[in-house]
């Protein structure tokens, strides 16, 4: 299955397509004077037009296959516009993801303090972004520096937000290094807004339950949920926070709920209180 990384807040997820959202003059730090910027910086800004461009053409063609899809007539007319649209999106999903590729290896090329921050903030908050989802599972400590050079240079930019309560704790999680992303995280939390507080703490709490701190995760968990209100308004983070806050509670540290499946594959069935002592890995999955 094809992995997608988030790039942006807002993604679409057939088309794999960006929305950019321009950052906004008062979000960008004021400098004494603007760097001289070299041709290493040139060619990332050209990468990221081809970038924008691609995303353009992208969108385009896969609203033009969904348009002859909808307005395709009898079933066997349906099944081949269908296929098509598969098909163009496969296709415009591969160009999109090549253009992003080519601006964020030209975007590490160049040297992210040397930068017009003022004419080309947009072009280093993606860069910074994108070059740090592309390295999060593989080089977590390099996507951690990537994160929180973007909050050096622009901490009031957009999507500073989501880097400080999402990214950049996740990312500090995957590093291993527990003791230093149990600190930094605590720092993030201490600087959050009330609507990022709560999953930020989840990721608080999950730090501490890897330590073994069980006790000191269910803390952590518990006063996260007494953060979140009963009644939200729709499309609160929060109750995306509270979903993820409640499971924690009732199993983490806890004893193991029984599981008795009937069908196994390659050993004979047993409950699981059967194998108490013995270290397991239960792999849950669904289709959909």
């Amino acid at each position: 299955m094809k992995r997608w990384t988030l790039f942006a807040l807002a993604l679409s997820l057939l088309g794999g397509a960006v929305t950019v959202m321009p950052v906004r003059a008062d979000e960008v730090p004021k400098a004494a004077e603007a760097p001289k910027m070299g041709e290493s910086h040139a060619a990332a800004i050209k990468a990221y037009e081809s970038f924008q461009a691609a995303q353009k053409t992208s969108s385009a063609a896969r609203a033009e296959a969904l348009k002859v899809y909808r307005e395709a007539k009898g079933e066997e007319a349906q099944k081949a516009a269908l296929e098509k649209y598969q098909a163009v999106v496969e296709e415009q999903n591969a160009k999109v993801e090549a253009a992003r590729d080519g601006f964020v290896s030209a975007f590490d090329k160049a040297d992210v303090d040397g930068w017009d921050l003022t004419a080309h903030a947009e072009v280093v908050e993606m860069g910074l972004l994108m070059s740090g989802s592309l390295r999060q599972e593989k080089d977590p400590k390099g996507a951690v520096h990537c994160y929180e050079k973007l909050l050096e240079k622009l901490p009031k930019s957009r999507l500073a937000g989501v880097v400080r309560s999402n990214y950049l704790p996740n990312a500090l999680m995957m590093t291993g290094d527990y003791e230093a992303a149990q600190v930094r995280v605590e720092a993030l939390v201490k600087e959050a807004d009330e609507n990022q507080k709560p999953g930020m703490m989840t990721t608080l709490g999950d730090i501490k339950a890897v330590k073994g701190d069980l006790e000191g995760a269910q803390k952590t968990y518990a006063e996260a949920l007494k953060l979140i209100p009963d009644k939200l308004e729709k499309n609160d983070v929060r109750a995306s926070a509270r979903r993820y806050l409640e499971p924690r509670i009732a199993l983490i540290g806890k004893p193991a709920p029984e599981i008795n499946s009937k069908h196994w594959l390659g050993a004979e069935a047993r409950p699981l209180s059967a194998m108490r002592g013995t270290v397991l890995l239960i792999d849950v999955w669904a289709t959909w």
